[in-house]
């Protein structure tokens, strides 16, 4: 998300693309986090390698089997979660109508809409994930960035972007892309880590909102709201709790005050290579123990950033402003934070 030149004392300036503005640096070392004055957009100051960052959305992030991330119990649970999200999604659009879930993971959400009679659609840049998905639950996925599908201009009702703005290094075009392809009146729902939250403060790179390599941007309530308007959309209701995420980003970022490399404990949960070996490391079990101990603690705590809107996920539920003036302000963010290909989660 950001450019720099180096001046002539070899300080290094940054421009953010979203609004051009000045940046800064707020965590030195490597990954470095610098934040836009103007904005206040925080990203990495400099991208991993595109090949390296869309190789890591295959086979090392989903099941070849199934599509899935995690152990058998905790799909399972998620995808009992992933009811709640369709509900909260029928508040805004009773339906039946159309949907495009862009990063839609293995297929779920899609196909729930799916079994209730609405058109799904869903993007993937994982081919594992997008097979799995078309094989098991007999949804569309489609492989590609969305900027470079070809779907019809003003098709969908609901267009949602749950836990994949964060993955993208030019969400603005994203952004503009949603904005086309949503009817008029249509629905928008973002869903990112808030990185205004206390736990991101506190722990910054060790924070489980972190994510290196994965996570490019960080929002905060202001800046995606910002981005938002400035692609033409007019922000519905914010809320900072969700049950899928909330409770657990607290537990793992209280876990990531312990020594050792953060993220012991999510790391372990998930299926792959790395998983495996984990889970046979006494001090994953000791991090497992741990959490059990702060398991009510967390939701507590979760609960109550919530209460102060400063909860560690935000959901933004958003629609479509009118056709000018959304175009016009839509073609402009695309251009100002455009910048390369980004990845979807």
């Amino acid at each position: 998300m950001l450019t720099g030149t180096k001046t002539a004392d070899g300080t290094r300036t940054r421009t953010c693309r979203l609004c051009r503005g000045e940046a800064d640096a707020i965590a030195h070392g490597a990954p470095e986090i610098v934040r836009c004055r103007a904005c206040g957009l925080l990203s990495l100051a400099e991208f991993p390698p595109r090949e390296e960052r869309e190789a890591r959305y295959q086979d090392a992030y989903y099941a070849k089997d199934t599509g899935a991330r995690f152990l058998g119990l905790i799909e399972t649970a998620l995808r009992f979660l992933k009811e709640l999200r369709v509900r909260s999604i029928l508040r805004l659009c009773r339906g039946p109508g159309s949907i495009l879930d862009v990063g839609c993971g293995r297929g779920d959400l899609i196909q729930l809409f799916q079994e209730r009679g609405w058109k799904a659609v869903g993007t993937q840049v994982s081919h594992t994930a997008a097979e799995a998905a078309r094989r098991l639950r007999g949804v569309d996925v489609r492989i590609g960035e969305l900027p470079g599908l070809s779907l019809p201009p003003e098709s969908f009702d609901v267009v949602t972007f749950l836990h994949v703005l964060e993955h993208l290094d030019r969400p603005g075009d994203y952004l503009s892309g949603a904005w086309s392809l949503l009817r008029p009146e249509g629905v928008l729902v973002i869903e990112v880590p808030n990185c205004a939250s206390p736990g991101f403060r506190w722990l910054e790179r060790r924070s489980f909102t972190f994510d290196y390599p994965n996570h490019l941007v960080f929002y905060t309530p202001e800046s995606l709201r910002r981005q938002l308007e400035g692609a033409g959309f007019e922000v519905l209701e914010v809320s900072h709790f969700r049950l899928e995420y909330s409770p657990y980003t607290t537990l793992q970022n209280l876990l990531n005050a312990l020594p050792g490399q953060p993220n012991r404990l999510y790391r372990a949960l998930q299926r792959n290579h790395e998983g495996r070996a984990l889970r046979r490391s006494p001090w994953t079990w000791v991090h497992a123990g741990v959490a059990v101990l702060l398991a009510v603690p967390a939701l507590v705590l979760s609960v109550a950033g919530a209460a102060m809107g400063a909860g560690n996920t935000m959901t933004f539920h958003a629609r479509k402003a009118g056709t000018e003036r959304g175009r016009e302000s839509g073609e402009g963010a695309g251009a100002r934070a455009g910048g390369g290909e980004g990845t979807g989660s």
